[in-house]
């Protein structure tokens, strides 16, 4: 399972179940930066984060291709493509952004069974759960249908990352950019290793006829210790609470144990402000609290009981302004996307101008500690004392000191990058998807000169990276 993954592995989007995106093993980064390597292009282009276990680099794109790289060299070891992309022409799609569509989302990786997961598009329309050898690609079990009663495939997408856990893979689906047609809520998770009975949930309220609320956020599910699920889905259409705006807790078996929504869900039905736009993120040095964001760039602390008391609406322990343009009231439209990082106590957030660190405080409670130089901001991860993010606008990399949010490193003008690029961290480097290829980023190598290129800039300000500690609940600390 993932929760054994070795520690110096990236299996899953932003690293782990608690979504931290943080990398513990990784050496301090202390410069210059320079670009390790370049792949050759892959079959279209990747939308998924890259995954690093052991010396392989794992990558899926919208050709419905799954590539194995050389970690340390970009070579490819394995390549297979799992089907044919389905155009939204034909059978024509009532609305969508992406095109082909195939592998969207973040695959998954089982390091003890050696089981590559990816969840793929293909013709003629439909949802497949395929499993690849991580050493081989050579499929490892017949495709699985993704395909419960209801479901349309035409109004449903699977941006969402994978989830691995409880002997599961679970996949979540929202609608196409567009809102188009009665599309839903829906989670599948299907057993690991392809055989068995798939379980589901849908979020919306049938007997109404709700539609939307749809689960689209890249870092998908969080998972606590017990092995329930944490999502959030975005915004309905109704003035009737539909489920949308909320966070729920699942059980392994997609039974639905809790939820939460903000008292301005109404609010955010209305003007499309969802707060799904932010996978929900486990933090708090015990794992007891979840963060979540959206697009009003506010952010909340929910305990992993979502609603003490029985409260649902409004029963947050604490809430507060995140993003500059987000007002001081919880109706402000500053948008945060993708998923957040974590490394005690700090919780870092892209928002529109930049990243935002937030310290988290007792009662619980939080305040910015910086805000970094301002970049269109995508999804950070921390490795190696320093927060990394794309500008997304501008297609660089960003490295700032994780202490302080000065910026040591600059990777400009890479290429063009999907709306929610995040990289990845392993062995020392930084993994960048962009467009159908992915570059390497690190230090220079011990028993060699490297000269730094041109588009790689270092900044020497600011204080040298921080030294991670340990906390209580066992994970690093910047304390």
């Amino acid at each position: 399972m993932v929760a054994q993954a070795a520690v110096t592995d990236w299996p899953t989007y932003h690293h782990d179940n608690f979504r931290s995106g943080l990398d513990p093993s990784a050496p301090v980064f202390t410069g210059p930066l320079v670009t390790r390597w370049t792949s050759a292009p892959v079959g279209n282009t990747i939308y998924a984060e890259p995954l690093q276990v052991g010396n392989l680099l794992i990558v899926a794109d919208l050709s419905d291709t799954v590539t194995a790289f050389n970690a340390g060299t970009g070579g490819i070891i394995w390549q297979r493509t799992v089907g044919t992309p389905v155009s939204p022409s034909n059978p024509p799609f009532p609305c969508g952004n992406i095109n082909p569509i195939g592998i969207l989302s973040t695959p998954v990786v089982d390091p003890l069974a050696g089981i590559v997961y990816a969840v793929a598009m293909e013709e003629p329309a439909n949802y497949y759960l395929v499993g690849l050898d991580l050493q081989t690609g050579l499929p490892r079990f017949p495709q699985v249908a993704i395909a419960p009663p209801g479901f349309d495939p035409h109004i449903q997408q699977q941006r969402s990352a994978l989830t691995l856990a409880n002997n599961r893979v679970y996949a979540a689906f929202g609608g196409f950019a567009g809102d188009c047609g009665p599309y839903h809520g829906w989670i599948v998770g299907t057993p690991a290793g392809g055989s068995g009975v798939q379980v589901a949930f849908r979020d919306d309220d049938q007997t109404r006829g709700d539609t939307a609320a749809g689960f689209w956020a890249t870092a998908g599910a969080s998972v606590d210790a017990s092995g329930n699920l944490y999502y959030t889905s975005g915004n309905g259409f109704s003035g009737t609470f539909d489920n949308g705006n909320t966070i729920f807790k699942l059980s392994p078996t997609l039974t639905l144990l809790d939820w939460w929504a903000p008292s301005e869900w109404t609010y955010m039905n209305a003007t499309d402000a969802d707060l799904g736009s932010v996978g929900p993120a486990i933090v708090g040095a015990t794992n007891n609290l979840i963060f979540q964001s959206g697009k009003s760039g506010w952010g909340y602390l929910v305990g992993t009981t979502l609603s003490p008391g029985g409260v649902h609406f409004g029963s947050e322990l604490f809430s507060g302004k995140v993003c500059n343009a987000a007002t001081d009231a919880t109706t402000a439209n500053d948008q945060v996307f993708g998923g957040v990082a974590y490394q005690d106590p700090y919780i870092y957030v892209p928002c529109p101008e930049g990243i935002k660190a937030l310290k988290l405080a007792a009662g619980p409670s939080f305040s910015v500690a910086w805000s970094s130089p301002t970049f269109s901001a995508g999804p950070p991860i921390v490795a190696g004392g320093v927060v990394w993010a794309m500008d997304t606008s501008n297609g660089s990399l960003f490295g700032l000191n994780a202490l302080t949010g000065v910026q040591r490193f600059q990777a400009a003008n890479l290429g063009p990058m999907t709306h929610f690029t995040t990289p990845t961290a392993g062995q020392g480097r930084i993994y960048v998807p962009v467009g159908d290829q992915v570059m390497a980023f690190g230090q220079p190598r011990a028993d060699r000169t490297t000269s730094l290129p041109a588009k790689v800039s270092t900044s020497r300000s600011g204080a040298p990276p921080p030294v991670p500690q340990t906390a209580p609940g066992g994970r690093p600390s910047l304390r």
